[in-house]
């Protein structure tokens, strides 16, 4: 995907996080959630090749959401994320070594979303683009040797221009990644609200050029919609 559409998705997301609510705070309803999500990182080598085998790495999440009505049934979704992305490598066998890669994310999701009315409150389902901001990040490593531990070492995540060492050699991680998401879930009478989503990333977060490394997360959350707009 070409840098000029990143760019683009990225600015959108951005004008639908902080103009729109100004622009329509009259008809604008707000939620909270909170849930678990399962992320993994897809690593191939420049020929395309998978690496290693990967394991998801289990974190929580918070969502602040704003649902703007567009049309009957349709909604206009943009939200403000706390997520944690990364992933459980391993190359197995004595004198080889684990990683866990985590990065803490601030995202923007925006969803176009449609809401379907039922007797205990609307289904929903949506999607749209994110872009997401690294705030920081931990790179977990263990060697072993006949099974067990003999060395653990922690690197901070680097970004931009900082070399990330424990991860592939002269690897440069992007500080921004952008993607695409989809979301379903059920809207309560209640107002609590229970939702599922996934997630992929579809920009190359190696700035280096040595591997390709994307993105995958999916997750389930519980929330409150704090008022509602046909209320």
């Amino acid at each position: 995907m070409s840098e000029h559409l990143i760019t683009r998705i990225r600015i959108f997301s951005l004008l639908c996080i902080f103009f729109i609510p100004g622009q329509l705070k009259g008809q604008v309803s707000f939620g909270l959630n909170v849930g678990i999500n399962q992320s993994w990182m897809q690593f191939q080598d420049p020929a395309g090749h998978s690496a290693e085998s990967s394991k998801p790495l289990t974190r929580l999440n918070a969502d602040f959401l704003m649902h703007v009505p567009l049309v009957e049934g349709l909604y206009l979704v943009p939200g403000l994320r706390y997520i944690t992305k990364g992933t459980n490598l391993q190359t197995g066998g004595d004198g080889e070594y684990t990683r866990r890669l985590e990065v803490h994310y601030l995202e923007i999701p925006v969803n176009l979303t449609y809401k379907v009315p039922v007797s205990f409150g609307r289904l929903t389902i949506g999607a749209g683009p994110y872009t997401a901001y690294g705030l920081n990040g931990n790179n977990h490593m263990q060697v072993y040797n006949a099974g067990k531990i003999v060395s653990t070492t922690d690197y901070s995540v680097g970004f931009s221009s900082n070399v990330n060492k424990g991860i592939y050699p002269g690897t440069r991680l992007n500080r921004w990644d952008v993607g695409a998401q989809v979301a379903a879930g059920i809207e309560f009478n209640n107002l609590l609200t229970l939702g599922v989503q996934y997630s992929r990333g579809i920009r190359n977060l190696d700035l280096s050029g040595n591997s390709t490394i994307r993105t995958n997360s999916v997750g389930v959350t519980l929330g409150l919609m704090l008022s509602r707009e046909d209320y």
